[in-house]
């Protein structure tokens, strides 16, 4: 295991909470979710490992999903058995209530995030911009090629 290690602190709101990212992380599918439905089934295991969390610290579900359908993830979560609300606070950047999930499309203070799309930076910038490049499909050609489109 490698990344930055951050242990709870009472005093420091930003180790008290995990973020999850929602579609590809917590819920399988392929059929997109502009409308705003939930289609698929949970992802093995990711039921488990949000109860699992939901013992360690504060979670909150971070979705890149208009608010208006943010309401559509938390009665997802509420379906199946959590507690969830949609983050109504124009300026939250913390969440610390343990045992209730919030779903929201800010990326709030917290000791780790689990996303399908992360690219973990440390410390690196050569090796995390290689591995963006990858992420992108992009090569060293493309990349210089797309580039020069931008200036």
């Amino acid at each position: 295991m490698s990344g930055t290690v951050v242990p709870y602190r009472a005093e420091s709101r930003a180790t008290q909470a995990v973020g999850v990212d929602f579609d590809l992380t917590l819920v399988l599918h392929d059929q997109g979710w502009q409308d705003g439905r939930i289609y698929g089934e949970p992802i093995p295991g990711a039921l488990e490992a949000l109860r699992a969390l939901l013992e360690l610290r504060a979670v909150f579900v971070v979705t890149a999903r208009s608010r208006e359908h943010h309401a559509n993830i938390a009665a997802w979560l509420v379906g199946h058995g959590f507690d969830a609300e949609v983050d109504d606070a124009p300026d939250r950047s913390y969440w610390t209530t343990r045992g209730r999930i919030l779903v929201t499309n800010k990326k709030l203070g917290a000791a780790c995030y689990i996303d399908d799309r992360a690219i973990e930076f440390g410390g690196d910038w050569t090796a995390a911009l290689a591995t963006a490049r990858h992420r992108m499909a992009l090569t060293t050609a493309t990349a210089t090629a797309t580039q020069g489109e931008h200036r």
